[in-house]
């Protein structure tokens, strides 16, 4: 991953990139006060009802460097941030009334251009954003104590298990095109979790159907994916933990 090391350098986001940023939760705890400072009253509530200090520490987390990374994008306070919910709830920003921010630095991001996404499983977190289109991110942590072909039963084709069940390696394979019906189901805005088992996602990353699918290099324990509505010409990946933000 690369690192952006102050806020104010972020690189601009065009409107045929994605970024994706990646923050590992264990490594990030002397910022979590930090970053549940900037949350709202919902979100810090959603965030205490984990049981699981860790499960509670990557919604903070999760959260936090979403607004943190959207104030950069759009140069709106990130604690100003509104967010919406589409009926299926999808969150997406919604512009304040006026912001003193962009008008002073002339931000070309206006915020209701900035797509984004969020995921997070085990330690991880990863945010992808873009502009004028629609984005859909997932992690998944490679769980090999699982019987996932029971699961494949259930929300994949049958070619799509026959694939899995033939690979050398199930789990890897397996959590691959979960992560990937995931992203696909964030990126069309769908709740219906029902709806995994209707439709096949290529094993490449390729173009179906108007979206398309990319690979996240997330090391050998996890699998991610990101979908979108339109071709990806640069993608480069940030380490959220080396970015310089609460001064």
């Amino acid at each position: 991953m690369e690192t952006v090391e102050y806020i104010e350098n972020l690189p601009m986001l065009g409107n045929n990139a994605i970024h994706i940023w990646g923050a590992e939760v264990p490594m990030l705890g002397k910022h979590l006060h930090a970053l549940k400072a900037l949350l709202n009253g919902a979100e810090v509530a959603k965030a205490d009802r984990f049981l699981r200090d860790g499960d509670r520490y990557s919604s903070i987390v999760a959260r936090g460097a979403l607004r943190v990374l959207l104030s950069g994008y759009t140069g709106i306070s990130a604690k100003e941030l509104i967010f919406q919910y589409t009926e299926n709830g999808k969150p997406f920003l919604v512009s304040p009334a006026s912001s003193r921010l962009q008008e002073e630095q002339g931000r070309q991001d206006a915020c209701d251009t900035v797509s984004f996404n969020v995921s997070h499983s085990g330690d991880w977190v990863v945010l992808a954003f873009g502009r004028n289109r629609d984005i859909g991110v997932d992690v998944e942590k490679i769980r090999r104590e699982m019987d996932v072909m029971s699961i494949a039963s259930r929300y994949f084709t049958p070619e799509e298990s026959a694939l899995i069940e033939a690979s050398d390696d199930v789990h890897r394979l397996f959590f691959h095109h979960w992560a990937r019906k995931e992203a696909y189901i964030k990126a069309i805005g769908s709740a219906l979790f029902r709806e995994l088992s209707s439709f096949a996602v290529p094993n490449e990353d390729e173009e179906k159907e108007g979206w398309f699918f990319q690979r996240l290099e997330a090391g050998s324990k996890y699998a991610s994916a990101v979908v979108t509505d339109k071709p990806i010409e640069e993608m480069p990946c940030f380490d959220f933990g080396g970015l310089k933000w609460d001064s």
